[in-house]
């Protein structure tokens, strides 16, 4: 399959789909829980689920990387929105709603 699509760096693109997908899923899921989004709690709490993911394969690694990914943009979003210790669903730029 990378020889079809190639690659970005050393990732291949139909791993970085998964990876896109796999964020844009569980963004929506997340944040219909406590956790919320766009956070602190929220970032920490998908980094972790991330890291301690089973990465048998390239694909779950590639999960693993959609989460983290959403994980880190939530802690940026906190840190930049000076919300560090709000929960919940925000707004994209921090603001809780």
């Amino acid at each position: 399959m990378t020889k079809i699509l190639g690659k970005i760096g050393e990732t291949a693109i139909d791993e970085l789909f998964v990876a896109g997908i796999t964020k844009y899923f569980e963004e929506k899921l997340i944040a219909r829980t406590p956790l919320g989004n766009g956070n602190l709690v929220s970032g920490i709490g998908k980094l972790v689920i991330g890291s301690v993911m089973p990465k048998s394969n390239k694909y779950m690694k590639a999960i693993a990387m959609g989460f983290g990914i959403d994980g880190v943009e939530d802690i940026i979003t906190a840190i930049f929105s000076g919300r560090l210790g709000a929960i919940g669903q925000t707004n994209g730029i921090g603001e809780v709603i």
